[in-house]
């Protein structure tokens, strides 16, 4: 019995001999994969870092060219803005003249010098001209550009909307009486502008901060008649009740 415990003891001995040695080699080759996989993903890694790298080196380098073409073209507005308010000037300094009978039945036509130069620039670049000083707040050249868009393109879409601008200017200057006058103009000659609404309240504000309250009051409420569930009537009334 004795033998049999000894020769089962030596079995289970050699089982586990045998078993430990088939496990090792096992056990090697599954790190072995292990490694092999993370130095696979390592490369996968580098190889989007340097696709991503190469990616933002590219968008970089498409913004700086945005960012050029910007500056050229605001610089070709400018120079074109420039040449729109000489022209202008011009236009001022020398009017057409109607030419009389006698010089028509002679033969003779109005000189050279006397025809109004008719600006190449459109209104929407002269009108982006100007409001990219403002955005600059480069006001006193905006208000100088502002000026000749309306003067020169009279029959403009964006009239109103530069006068809307000059009013804005003048109020930030501190130009309170222009900035009146140019909101009072707006809203007698163009009722029906889609910004007529601010431009009610601004006329309000400054009429009140020029001590005609009774005035900028009376403006303020037509605000909240006229569209009581606006963002400029809920503004008017918060006016009203600082004098109230």
């Amino acid at each position: 019995m004795r033998l049999f415990q000894i020769a089962g003891a030596a079995v289970v001995m050699t089982a586990a001999s045998l078993f430990t040695h088939a496990e090792e080699p096992s056990s090697s080759e599954s790190l072995r994969q292990s490694q092999g996989e993370l130095l696979l993903q390592i490369e996968q890694l580098r190889q989007e870092t340097q696709a991503l790298r190469g990616l933002i080196e590219e968008l970089s380098y498409q913004l700086s060219q945005m960012s050029t073409d910007q500056k050229t073209r605001y610089l070709d507005l400018d120079q074109r803005l420039g040449e729109l308010v000489r022209i202008q000037k011009d236009a001022v300094a020398v009017k057409p003249t109607q030419p009389n009978a006698s010089a028509v039945r002679g033969g003779f036509e109005p000189s050279p010098a006397t025809q109004v130069a008719v600006p190449e620039i459109s209104d929407q670049d002269a009108y982006n001209a100007a409001f990219e000083m403002i955005r600059e707040r480069k006001f006193d050249e905006a208000l100088v550009a502002l000026d000749s868009f309306v003067q020169v393109y009279p029959d403009s879409e964006l009239v109103l909307d530069a006068r809307f601008w000059r009013g804005q200017v003048f109020d930030v200057l501190g130009r309170d009486q222009e900035a009146i006058e140019t909101f009072k103009g707006l809203t007698l000659a163009a009722p029906d502008y889609r910004r007529i609404l601010q431009v009610k309240v601004k006329l309000g504000k400054l009429l009140i901060k020029n001590q005609d309250v009774i005035n900028g009051r009376k403006i303020l409420q037509e605000v909240i008649t006229q569209s009581p569930e606006s963002v400029e009537a809920g503004l008017a009334s918060r006016e009203l009740e600082k004098i109230n």
